[in-house]
């Protein structure tokens, strides 16, 4: 009996740690992710949204190989701290073959007047 639990237990583990995705991070000197279908990776930010401006994906409705799973703010600052920069970070799940760009803004309301802007170069193989 006990055997048999044992190698419940093992093949749970095994199944469990194939189902992990390893999370792929954008290389910093290029702009560039490359992804295999499947894969996810997440996208990382400084901002200040105490300060009115907050980074934006501007182009989301044109991208198609990899889809949005959400975005996260951190913050190392006290609570009610003015002025204390914080991390967004956006999460995208791979999921089509092909090449395309993310367009991110750092601004208010008014994109057209982004105070900063990145490109991240998206590969699915």
């Amino acid at each position: 009996m006990r055997k048999v639990v044992y190698l419940g237990v093992v093949i749970l583990l095994l199944v469990s740690c194939k189902a992990q995705q390893k999370l792929v991070s954008v290389n910093k000197d290029t702009n560039e992710i490359v992804l295999k279908k499947g894969q996810s990776c997440e996208i990382e930010f400084i901002t200040n949204a105490s300060t009115g401006f907050w980074w934006q994906l501007v182009n989301e409705s044109d991208i198609n190989i990899v889809k949005s799973a959400g975005d996260r703010y951190t913050s190392d600052a006290p609570a009610g701290i003015v002025g204390a920069s914080s991390h967004r970070f956006w999460k995208f799940d791979a999921v089509q073959k092909g090449s395309q760009t993310l367009h991110f803004v750092y601004a208010r309301d008014n994109i057209e007047q982004a105070a900063r802007t990145r490109d991240i170069t998206i590969t699915v193989k």
